[in-house]
């Protein structure tokens, strides 16, 4: 890696530090000449002592198996540590994936890895008995696949994500890059919203905080304005409560109208095969990325296509929401929301493996992409593939061009998730 690049993961600050592995020093270090016999002979039996303890808890407070085999989630088996481990000096390798430039505004050089972890699959554990398998899931999405980018919202689960998500990083917080979103548009609610994210995420900062799923031109117009909810963001900044300003959003013209307002580092938006291709989005938004030096994360890049029906389960609205607001309620009953009844998306997603690593593919080789967030499903099997794919590479690997036809016919008579025909095109989602 060039020394440019010297914010490579998890803590990154403007400082541009790099992270070292934790030193360990010896008796010998602090006394200033070789342990004495005792001294080995009392660590050694202290070791052996914390074992035994450490046997004699995991024997009779077990992992609850009875819950993990009903909510159809694997128990990883760890290489490197127990799946309860607190040990902070496990620390994801930066550069266990190929790592791309990120925020590059005024003189930054921030890079990101090109996979991250969808924390909104975090919302299947909705109880507090829970936590113990959301810790799981987190500890081998780090340990075992090395992940080191992380992405929640309030808005999944109506804060459970976020709640689940916090004590589960806590022994890794340092470690990784952690990114958030509010769907206030307003100073106050936004603010707000942020402290309770930190809260819930048992954080001081945010590598990243954006504004989600901005869809009309109402939405700009409110975040940008007086009162708006770029004043808290740029509030927190100066604060050090987050390091970064970016969005997401799911209307290819208001996603460049975001970027044109040259006031944020990032950009999410759907990066999709089909919608692509059939919907006709995405391509603007790259252009206008490049061009403005904002870093994009492909989101949906995974996804089939639309549910219907026919094909998944309507969302209960209910009369109000903790985490999500009145405007974002009233929109779901407009626009009603579809979940996979397999995979708890609010999409088809591609659950082919061989398949899916196509789509994935695909859309981290569109210039202007750094990394992706795969499909939020309740499947972690197909995260573990996706991983399989990308890691211990330094580069990308290149798209095959002769799987272009197939992919085409694969995807043509589907309705692409987003797509500019109509404005429910760009309403499938939160």
């Amino acid at each position: 890696m060039s020394s440019n690049q010297s914010n490579n993961y998890g803590s990154c600050d403007d400082q541009q530090e790099q992270t070292r592995p934790a030193t360990r020093i010896s008796i010998a270090d602090v006394e200033g000449e070789k342990p004495r016999p005792v001294l080995i002979f009392a660590s050694t039996v202290a070791i052996l002592v914390a074992i035994l303890l450490y046997v004699t808890h995991i024997h009779h407070n077990p992992l609850p198996l009875g819950n993990a085999e009903l909510l159809n989630v694997p128990l990883f088996k760890s290489s490197m540590a127990t799946a309860t481990s607190k040990d902070t000096s496990i620390i994801p390798d930066p550069n266990a994936y190929p790592r791309r430039p990120f925020i590059t505004k005024n003189g930054r050089n921030i890079t990101l890895p090109v996979l991250g972890f969808p924390s909104v699959a975090l919302a299947n554990y909705p109880n507090p008995e829970d936590q113990q398998l959301a810790n799981e899931v987190v500890r081998h999405a780090v340990e075992d696949l090395q992940i080191s980018y992380f992405d929640v919202a309030p808005e999944y689960g109506d804060g459970v994500a976020q709640e689940r998500l916090g004590p589960a990083l806590e022994p890794y917080r340092n470690n990784v890059f952690l990114a958030a979103k509010t769907m206030y548009r307003d100073a106050i609610g936004s603010a707000n919203d942020l402290a309770n994210t930190l809260k819930s995420l048992k954080t001081d900062h945010l590598n990243l905080y954006q504004f989600h799923s901005i869809s009309t031109e109402r939405d700009v117009e409110r975040i940008l304005g007086e009162g708006g909810a770029m004043e808290t963001f740029q509030r927190a900044k100066l604060e050090g409560k987050i390091r970064a300003i970016g969005f997401s959003a799911h209307s290819e013209p208001m996603a460049v109208r975001m970027i044109e307002s040259g006031l944020v580092d990032t950009c999410m938006f759907p990066i999709n095969f089909a919608a692509y291709h059939y919907g006709g989005v995405g391509q603007a938004v790259l252009d206008a990325a490049i061009k403005n030096s904002v870093g994009v994360i492909a989101l949906k890049s995974g996804a089939r296509g639309r549910l219907t029906p026919a094909n998944g389960q309507a969302v209960h609205v209910p009369v109000a929401f903790k985490h999500i607001p009145e405007f974002k309620r009233k929109e779901m009953i407009d626009y009603p929301v579809v979940t996979s009844k397999v995979h708890h998306t609010w999409y088809e997603p591609e659950d082919d493996p061989v398949e899916l690593n196509r789509l994935i593919l695909w859309s981290l080789n569109q210039p202007g992409v750094t990394a992706v967030l795969p499909p939020g499903s309740s499947n972690f099997g197909l995260l573990d593939g996706i991983s399989e794919m990308l890691r211990g590479k330094s580069e990308v690997p290149k798209f095959d061009n002769s799987d272009m036809q197939h992919m085409l016919n694969r995807y043509g008579n589907i309705v692409p998730i987003f797509h500019n025909r109509s404005e429910s095109g760009t309403k499938v989602s939160t």
